[in-house]
């Protein structure tokens, strides 16, 4: 049990944490899985058999394994119990997330304090961590991460206060929600690293292991499909352009406080060794599969957040450890907020809602019963924008195929058909001059590709083009 004084800490920074990121929800967003993860919740039943789009919105391949089962069940249920304003929009997933950042938030003060350090220093790592960029992005869109993060804390809490069972639940669900939370399981070893917890941490990961086969198992799904994803192919990206990528993470979620990192990081190797290399070392995992440019570096909350986790804690020791100048630091505070602020918040509002746009365009237009073919990026929010929150619009009216070619049209045995193509922001423009493999922007225009019918362009605006296609 919590002592009245931790569990006043806990309320405080949950209520704290829920309203900052509860009252940024989003009513659109740029992330289309977002979309579709709040579309599916208004099935009958929840959907188990793909993780994103069904077969048919498919031109080739295979739809991807549903591998966020764990989110998709939550999702779901509290999908049936929000009143009838909120089921038809994505503010309940992005709630959703929202108390998940605010536990994860909790937890991380709960877990440093168990650990022994003071509640000075656990709060403010805790806070560091809330106020993190890809933390406070998670906890604002419904995604998973946030979901997917809280249950690998709760499986370290459990863990460091000896409850086996209830650990290996949490770890068991929190690869449910996310495969990769794997991962994360070097975070167990934060407790020591003697005997006794090793042979306690191989009981937990056994049972985890086998809680998750039965439940893939039960719903009569293959197992072996759930690998499908984990392609290594480096998708054209060299090394040069992935480790600017990780470096640009870094800075856009540390920016201003890049100083105090670096110089906590030397300060904890110093003051606290064991601790910190225990986070080092249960944060290569990600750091590997980032730099070995995985088709799963899509999931970029299941490598990200891991390692912020583990970057903000020596951060927040820091930052409580030394006398910090209070004008630079209140300064270099607000700045930062707002950079976080302008950089990720806002940009997913405004693109989102300039996709959506393009959508409504459509219906205004009386263009409602043409299907659309595109990039996933950009596809599932035109068709929103358009038919609503309708699944049988996404799975009716949508085909999901970047830069269509001939043969993709023909393919789709349509008279008319809408190519949505996506506009790349103004950053990745300027990004693709640095001539790195990668880096470089193709602008796709059907009407150089496509030679067989006729295409115009019909709509366009900073985010989406949208073409006609008639036979």
């Amino acid at each position: 049990m919590l002592s009245s004084e931790k569990l006043k800490i806990s309320i405080l920074l949950f209520i704290s944490f829920l309203l900052f990121y509860a009252l940024q929800i989003p009513n659109y967003t740029s992330k289309p899985d977002v979309i579709v993860f709040a579309i599916r919740s208004l099935a009958e039943k929840p959907i188990t058999d793909f993780a994103y789009l069904p077969q048919n919105t498919l031109l080739s391949g295979n739809a991807l394994p549903n591998y966020h089962l764990g989110h998709t069940i939550i999702l779901w249920l509290v999908y049936q119990i929000v009143p009838l304003d909120y089921s038809a929009t994505i503010w309940t997933s992005g709630f959703i997330s929202s108390i998940s950042g605010a536990l994860i938030v909790v937890f991380t003060f709960l877990i440093w304090l168990t650990l022994g350090f003071n509640k000075k220093k656990s709060i403010t790592i805790a806070i560091v961590v809330g106020l993190i960029p890809s933390f406070w992005e998670q906890s604002v869109i419904g995604e998973v991460y946030a979901l997917q993060f809280l249950f690998i804390l709760l499986f370290v809490f459990a863990f460091i206060k000896d409850h086996i069972l209830l650990s290996s639940l949490f770890f068991a669900y929190s690869n449910l929600v996310s495969p990769l939370s794997g991962l994360a399981f070097g975070l167990i070893f934060l407790k020591g690293f003697d005997k006794k917890i090793i042979q306690k941490s191989i009981i937990v990961g056994t049972l985890a292991l086998i809680i998750y086969g039965i439940v893939y198992v039960l719903i009569g799904a293959n197992l072996m499909d759930l690998l499908n994803p984990l392609s290594t192919e480096p998708e054209g990206r060299g090394v040069s352009y992935r480790f600017i990528a990780f470096v640009f993470f870094i800075i856009l979620n540390f920016n201003f406080f890049l100083y105090h990192l670096i110089k906590g990081m030397i300060f904890t190797l110093k003051d606290i060794r064991k601790i910190s290399l225990t986070l080092i070392l249960a944060t290569i995992p990600q750091i590997l599969l980032i730099f070995a440019g995985a088709t799963f570096f899509i999931e970029l909350g299941s490598f990200q957040l891991p390692v912020f986790w583990a970057l903000a804690f020596p951060l927040g020791y820091y930052i409580s450890s030394v006398k910090i100048n209070k004008y630079y630091f209140g300064l270099a505070l607000i700045i930062a907020v707002s950079l976080s602020y302008t950089l990720w918040i806002r940009t997913n509002v405004v693109v989102g809602k300039e996709r959506e746009d393009a959508g409504k365009w459509l219906r205004i237009n009386d263009l409602n019963n043409l299907t659309v073919i595109g990039p996933w990026s950009v596809g599932v929010s035109v068709i929103k924008g358009r038919d609503g929150s309708n699944l049988n619009a996404l799975k009716n009216f949508y085909i999901e195929k970047s830069c269509p070619k001939n043969c993709d049209i023909e393919k789709t045995k349509k008279e008319e058909l809408i190519i949505a193509s996506a506009k790349k922001i103004p950053l990745r423009v300027a990004l693709s001059k640095l001539k790195l493999d990668g880096l470089q922007i193709e602008e796709y225009n059907p009407i150089k590709e496509i030679t067989t019918g006729t295409v115009k362009k019909i709509y366009e605006n900073e985010s989406v083009t949208l073409f006609k296609w008639e036979k």
